[in-house]
């Protein structure tokens, strides 16, 4: 389990830049040998000293090293100064290199991330709304931001460290053993055992931390949001403190999971510098007891200058892989996302440019036989649906709530696709026909979606503001009876609507976005109850200039007041996904009982 996740983490990476890193590991490995020179001269250094002191000639291996060093004939104190500096020159150059080498890894693994998560919401945007919804925004938000960050910063970025740390623990092993081979054994067994005894005890409860820190961080998420979205409801029923409890439980769970994860290297760093401790006062006694102090005094050196590198190695092995147990269960909500969209298609990159004229579209839709079963329902939302719409004309879609009306709308937008049947608009699919002639289409949904952005940035979304031009905004509010609203704004187009269009009514939020809509000058006019958080007059009004629109744009929409679709060239009557009755508004009245009955209730 442990091995195939990390491999779906790598997998992420194109196979150039698993060979960076590769690349990237072995140089951390070259750079290990910097370290074992500089302790080899601590050690020299030492052996030195002493014999200085006893005024004894320097033993063969010192004496051959210094021989190489060509510093043979010269005094001790130029020796012992010449090994001194050449020890802090290598170590600290060692040290200087692997920070460089660390950042620009950890460079490389940001830019890659930032890479990957672009490539995820591609292919995130590019699916059906089926696909879409089966997970929450926040999953979403989640997987696409924090959890790749953790796939690259915490896991992959962790594991090259693994393999520098273990480089460096094998140089420095294969170093000590020439040195002194009972020395080295006895160092490594005893921190080996103490790390790896540290990271059996904490390994799995990271993973199981990091899992539920992904899984309560997204609960809490959720919670904040459905709060504010919904802050009229709750405060009406006085249920604050429902969310208020809600989200302090999921945070104070999130704080205990982020404590004890930031402390297992704590416990890991004060258990191994004991033990380093503890080494060294064993390890002297024991060499002070056998042999003679010449040597005693140079293996201590070496124990303590490879201790000061193989301690925080052996530290930081055992805390990276605590970390990547962490990781990987903080981010199995990513991976699967990402598993889950592997064959899924990017969503187009080229820009389409911003068009009025629509040069060669027909603004008809013709679907035949049309069939849809969402997934886990056994009931057909749509079934033999059979429906020309002609350009021009206006067409009404009715019918009691859960007929399918709103299914039917997606499926002629494209955005989602049917089981059976055909459906075309100017002889193409809707994403191809949407694709070759981007605007000719527009939608205008019963909950317009306001960005936190000015009025004319939400008028025209998804193009620039500034190269629209103010007269198609102009235009499009004068239509959608937004215009004098607008102008006594002090900032007009450049007025702030607030998170969600918190400063507009409901109704401004709805003409808002019928302006949106209009902008492109679509031939072909999608409305799911545009109309209905508008006053009479402004309902009046907005459905005065749709009916305008006749004969040059096609009108499809879905209204449960009986009075603006009266005027329709066809009424298309919805009732448990198909379709019993299309006509005129009387043809229609007279083959439906209850929609007959419901025009009387209007008195129509």
């Amino acid at each position: 389990m442990y091995r195939s996740t990390l491999r779906k983490c790598f997998d992420l990476l194109e196979p150039k830049d698993q060979r960076k890193l590769g690349i990237m590991a072995i140089v951390q490995l070259l750079l290990s040998l910097l370290d074992l020179i500089g302790v080899a001269l601590v050690g020299i250094l030492a052996t030195l000293a002493i014999n200085g002191i006893e005024s004894k000639a320097s033993p063969g291996k010192v004496a051959t090293v210094l021989e190489l060093m060509r510093i043979d004939e010269f005094s001790l104190q130029k020796q012992a100064g010449i090994l001194g500096v050449s020890a802090v020159l290598l170590l600290i150059g060692r040290t200087i290199l692997s920070v460089v080498f660390v950042r620009r890894t950890l460079f490389f693994l940001s830019r890659r991330g930032a890479s990957i998560s672009s490539a995820l919401f591609s292919k995130v945007i590019s699916q059906s709304l089926q696909r879409i919804q089966k997970h929450s925004i926040q999953e979403y938000l989640y997987s696409i931001t924090g959890g790749v960050e953790i796939i690259t910063l915490r896991i992959l970025a962790q594991f090259v460290t693994l393999i520098s740390d273990g480089s460096l623990l094998l140089v420095m092993a294969a170093g000590l053993l020439i040195v002194d081979p009972v020395l080295a054994l006895t160092s490594f067994i005893a921190l080996g055992l103490v790390s790896y005894s540290l990271y059996r005890m904490m390994h799995s409860r990271a993973r199981k931390l990091g899992l539920l820190n992904s899984k309560t961080d997204i609960k809490s998420r959720e919670s904040i949001t459905e709060a504010l979205t919904t802050y009229r409801e709750i405060s009406v029923k006085n249920r604050q403190s429902h969310y208020v409890r809600e989200v302090s439980d999921a945070r104070m769970e999130i704080a205990n999971i982020l404590a004890e994860n930031n402390f297992m290297p704590y416990m890991s760093k004060y258990v191994i510098e004991s033990t380093v401790v503890v080494a060294a006062l064993l390890i002297s006694a024991t060499q002070f007891l056998m042999t003679d102090a010449i040597h005693a005094v140079g293996t201590l050196s070496v124990f303590l200058a490879a201790g000061t590198r193989i301690a925080p190695a052996i530290l930081r092995l055992q805390q990276g892989a605590i970390q990547i147990q962490s990781g990987l269960g903080t981010a199995t909500t990513t991976l699967e996302m990402i598993e889950e969209l592997d064959t899924s298609p990017f969503a187009q990159t080229e820009l389409s440019p911003f068009s009025t004229t629509h040069i060669g579209f027909v603004p008809d839709v013709d679907i035949s036989k049309l069939s849809l079963t969402y997934q886990g329902q056994n009931v057909p939302a749509l079934s033999g649906i059979d429906l020309t719409i002609k350009p021009g004309s206006i067409t009404a879609i009715v019918g009691p709530s859960g007929a399918g009306k709103t299914s039917l709308i997606d499926v002629i937008l494209g955005v989602t696709t049917p089981d059976e049947g055909a459906i075309g608009i100017s002889h193409l699919s809707p994403r191809k026909a949407i694709e070759k002639w981007p605007g000719a289409i527009a939608y205008v949904p019963q909950d317009i979606s306001i960005a936190n952005r000015t009025i004319g940035e939400n008028v025209a979304l998804g193009f620039d503001f500034e190269k629209i031009g103010e007269d198609l905004i102009w235009r499009a509010l004068e239509t959608a009876q937004l215009a004098d609203f607008v102008r006594e704004l002090p900032k007009g187009l450049n007025t702030h609507v607030g998170d969600r269009g918190a400063k507009l009514s409901g109704g401004q939020r709805q003409r808002l976005g019928i302006a949106r809509a209009l902008i492109t000058c679509p031939q072909l006019l999608v409305l799911d109850e545009a109309t209905s958080a508008l006053d009479g007059k402004s309902e009046l009004d907005v459905s005065d200039a749709i009916q305008a629109l006749k004969g040059t744009v096609t009108v499809v929409m879905i209204a449960h007041r009986l009075s603006t679709v009266r005027n329709a060239d066809q009424v298309v009557y919805l009732e448990k996904g198909s379709i019993p009755a299309k006509g005129t508004f009387e043809e229609v009245r007279s083959a439906v009982p209850d929609f007959d009955s419901q025009a009387k209730l209007m008195g129509l």
